[in-house]
């Protein structure tokens, strides 16, 4: 059986910066021209449909009148679907301008290898420390091309476009000569055979991934979160809280879970986390803005309710004053379990924002199941204590194990 090929992480450089001029200083690196024109007009036109389809949303959320809280819901969700859709066409406005007017250059100065794509009137200047350069050699493209690539740090990268093997030899000279250290024989053999995926991984000094002891039951963020379950159960049993005040609560749990996952999200990304965050914020914001919508007319209002609706600004206060309590406290739980198991036990390692992006709507759908579950079967039973009491219970102990569940994952 063939060996599975081994993803390599893409090396960050020392230093990154923008400029709007490249500097002639060093020995110049002829890299290979990249006419990218084609894709370039091909781009244009879809940045131009999906610009002109997020226009004429954002022109039809214009014309929105909120009277009440259907149509508070139906805004939301419109604009956190403009939003989401507004990061693609940020995307393809970028890659319009990529591919029209893309270059890029290199050069040695100062024991650095500089590499320099130029996007329009900006450069950017990626910069490598040549002594930390390692294994500098040759990987095959197509027929009669190859790539230069070297390890760097916890990665690798690739320098320039496919090229010409003797062209790509010579640069490779170039950057040796400029390198501190003498080419050992080691690397002049890494440079000259055309190495297979599992051979350039080979090289990588990555620490080791282990799996994370699971967090315990008698954790602080275990305990925060029973603690916090246990509000609703105070509050139905010494303040009189409905169904719908139980309902409600856990809706705005799952907006505190998405607002620490958005935090996470921008610790993960750094600079990526400018479109990621924002698209998160958008698909989420989607569908809490629907799941509110739901919860509202079935569990606040009922189905069977042939009152007015109340004016919408007056009905958010009704539903979430008396809640402000269990809504600080919800915060702060989970932000205990932010900081003393996502930093704390340093979970972010290893961590892809795919992951991320994924893992609340793991965690969420399953509690909401399950509060849908015991909410209709509260229904039923007219809302007797008992019943309000099974679904506070369901929700803990299903909250728990997702609890536990998602932090044991593999840390380094």
């Amino acid at each position: 059986m063939a060996a599975k090929p081994v993803r390599v992480r893409k090396a960050r450089p020392d230093r990154i910066r923008i400029s709007f001029f490249e500097s002639s200083a060093g020995t110049h690196l002829p890299l290979p021209d990249q006419r990218l024109w084609p894709l370039g007009i091909l781009m244009g036109i879809f940045f131009a449909i999906f610009a002109a389809i997020a226009w004429s949303q954002i022109d039809s959320l214009r014309a929105h009148q909120i009277t009440t809280v259907f149509d508070l819901s139906m805004v939301v969700f419109q604009g956190a679907w403009v939003l989401a859709w507004s990061i693609g066409v940020f995307i393809l406005g970028a890659l319009t301008m990529l591919f029209f007017f893309y270059n890029e250059a290199a050069r040695l100065h100062d024991g650095r290898l500089i590499h320099m794509p130029r996007l329009g009137p900006l450069t950017v200047h990626l910069e490598y420390d040549l002594a930390k350069i390692r294994n500098l050699r040759l990987t095959a493209d197509k027929e009669n091309t190859v790539r230069i690539r070297f390890d760097y740090a916890d990665g690798s990268n690739t320098l320039g476009n496919a090229m010409p093997r003797l062209q790509a030899e010579k640069l490779v000279q170039l950057i040796r000569s400029a390198s501190p250290f003498p080419s050992t024989a080691a690397d002049r053999a890494a440079s000259s055979p055309l190495k297979g995926p599992e051979q350039e991984a080979a090289g990588r000094d990555g620490k080791p991934v282990v799996a994370s002891p699971p967090v315990a039951i008698t954790s602080l963020s275990s305990l925060s979160l029973i603690a916090v379950n246990a509000i609703p159960f105070a509050g139905v049993m010494l303040f009189g809280w409905k169904l719908s005040d139980l309902m409600m609560l856990y809706w705005l749990e799952s907006a505190v879970i998405g607002f620490w996952h958005a935090v996470k999200i921008a610790v993960i990304g750094k600079w990526a986390a400018l479109l990621v965050v924002p698209f998160f914020i958008g698909h989420f914001g989607g569908f809490m803005a629907a799941h509110f919508m739901f919860v509202y007319y079935f569990f606040v209002r009922g189905l069977q309710s042939t009152t007015p609706e109340p004016e919408v600004w007056q009905a958010l206060l009704d539903l979430f004053m008396p809640l402000q309590s269990a809504i600080f406290s919800l915060v702060i739980s989970h932000g205990v379990s932010f900081f003393a198991n996502f930093i704390g036990r340093r979970e972010y390692f290893g961590r892809s924002l795919k992951q991320q992006m994924t893992e609340p709507y793991q965690r969420i759908i399953v509690m909401h199941m399950t509060i849908l579950a015991g909410g209709f079967l509260a229904l039923l039973l007219r809302a007797p204590e008992a019943a309000l009491l099974l679904l506070i219970v369901l929700k803990t102990a299903a909250d728990l194990r997702a609890h536990i569940k998602e932090h044991r994952r593999p840390c380094v």
